[in-house]
């Protein structure tokens, strides 16, 4: 482990989660505790910025884990997990902030950790970030996270070149565990059993029903699953240039850049939209305000989107829902 360790914590997430980062960013420095994240941790001009990922983490005294789909599927995310757990021995803690299946927003190895859920509306946000707040501090410890263990045997079988090592999940308790597992396979197969004619005559009866897929009189849930809403966004497109104030939909002030709002709705009769964004360039971002929360039915929330003075041309900000997405282009000069 390394020593001299600073005390910022690394925040590991996929550019999906910008806005999330963004907003949990600004709260914790509130709290006192200072973050490292690559958005403000990298100086314009590093010429390695992976080096610079590195020393970051070396120096780190924890890891915070923006733990979603889109992070689980990153190859930046599991090399710094990785890097972290592996080699300077980190306390690692999860914060789900989307998903509706936890093993699908982490790495294989991962999924039997505790974790921080932050999903929801506000008032869950707030309370997540109390609870990483008090863990962070040690006021109130949360058991970090860690891959499952594993032992390397030093024996190679015929298929693996010399030299290599076979990885192998570590053998105790295996009686123990084939047991259990014959027991459980024997109460699995009595419970099918038993299961099997109401379940037969509960298909039948929605094979046979044309009107309800659900009927009330029988005992079965008289409403369907809810539905994805859909996501609509106002307005699409902005045109603007470097004049004081308000100007094509966004304000400008010198030195300052573009501040462009809009506003995201869910039009849909039922369900609740969970969104996310996507921008590009890196340059421009969302307010730190924004809170990635669900939309449900007919309701709006506004975002501020921020272009640099520095940086003039076209930009696109896509606003992502469950089942479309929309599209957001500005143009300055």
């Amino acid at each position: 482990m390394s020593t001299g360790r600073a005390s910022h914590v690394f925040i590991s997430y996929s550019r999906t989660n910008t806005a999330f980062v963004n907003r949990l960013v600004g709260d914790l420095q509130r709290q006192g505790i200072t973050v490292w994240v690559d958005q403000s941790g990298l100086q314009p001009g590093t010429p390695d910025w992976e080096t610079a990922l590195r020393i970051a983490i070396s120096k780190a005294h924890a890891v915070i884990l923006i733990a979603s789909e889109e992070a689980r599927k990153s190859p930046y995310v599991k090399d710094e997990l990785r890097l972290a757990h592996d080699v300077h021995h980190l306390p690692i803690y999860p914060l789900w902030v989307a998903g509706t299946q936890w093993i699908n927003c982490i790495p294989l190895g991962w999924g039997g950790t505790q974790y921080i859920d932050a999903r929801g509306d506000e008032a869950h946000y707030q309370s997540a970030i109390q609870q990483l707040v008090a863990a962070l501090s040690g006021a109130r410890p949360v058991a970090s996270m860690a891959p499952l263990s594993y032992t390397y045997s030093p024996t190679a079988n015929a298929s693996q070149a010399p030299g290599q090592t076979q990885q192998v999940r570590s053998g105790k308790g295996l009686p123990t565990c084939l047991i259990a597992t014959v027991v459980s396979l024997l109460v699995v197969g009595v419970l099918l059993f038993a299961l099997a004619i109401p379940i037969f005559n509960f298909i039948s009866h929605l094979i046979n029903t044309s009107t309800n897929s659900f009927p009330g009189p029988t005992g079965f849930p008289t409403s369907a699953p809810a539905v994805s809403g859909t996501l609509h966004v106002t307005p699409t497109s902005f045109n603007t240039t470097r004049t004081e104030g308000t100007l094509g939909g966004c304000f400008y002030f010198s030195g300052q850049g573009w501040t462009c709002t809009v506003t995201l709705q869910d039009t849909s009769s039922t369900g609740d939209v969970m969104w996310s964004t996507k921008v590009s360039p890196d340059s421009v971002t969302l307010s730190e305000s924004v809170a990635i929360v669900p939309l449900t039915p007919g309701a709006s929330q506004t975002v501020a989107i921020k272009i640099p003075d520095s940086y003039c041309g076209h930009s696109d900000v896509t606003f992502k829902g469950p089942i479309n997405s929309v599209d957001v282009t500005i143009d300055c000069s």
